[in-house]
């Protein structure tokens, strides 16, 4: 186990950060709560099922709170909205009127600009692929040419 020292007042000592009224967060350090919330992002994002993605975002989340850096939990949180979107519109989906149409392009827009500024490009892919469905051919098409080609041009560039 990793420990953290700090200067108080001259002299050494040992630092966790700790919620002593959580005795199940006692269990672990703040630094193993980040790892254990990284890894199951991760887990999350290589997962095929969305319902495990669900799951394990949950999870990711959860760890992140017991930390302090809430922009690990905002970034969880971003990736979860999308995969309970993503479950949303799954298929088998009913024939959907023009109203609900473009609520459905609206609220997909709005979670690709946000996994866009959290850098989810992965999750982004992901949306726009389950969008397909809904829009219109010239959509696709402008959607592909102006965002989505770039993205995947940066993705094979990391």
């Amino acid at each position: 186990m990793r420990w953290l020292t700090k200067q108080v007042a001259g002299r050494a000592s040992y630092a966790t950060r700790n919620n002593i009224n959580d005795v199940e967060a006692m269990s672990m350090t703040s630094d193993e709560f980040i790892s254990e919330g990284i890894n199951n992002a991760e887990l999350a994002q290589a997962a095929v099922d969305l319902d495990q993605s669900q799951m394990l975002l949950e999870r990711s989340i959860w760890c992140f709170e017991q930390t302090d850096i809430i922009e690990l939990a905002a970034k969880a949180r971003i990736h979860y909205s999308s995969v309970l979107f993503r479950l949303e519109i799954q298929v088998p989906y009913d024939e959907k009127s023009s109203n609900d149409l473009a609520v459905i392009e609206m609220r997909a827009a709005q979670l690709m600009e946000s996994l866009t500024k959290e850098g989810l490009f992965f999750e982004v892919l992901n949306i726009f692929s389950s969008m397909t469905p809904f829009l219109s051919e010239y959509a696709k098409e402008e959607l592909e040419k102006r965002f989505i080609r770039k993205i995947r041009l940066a993705g094979r560039e990391e």
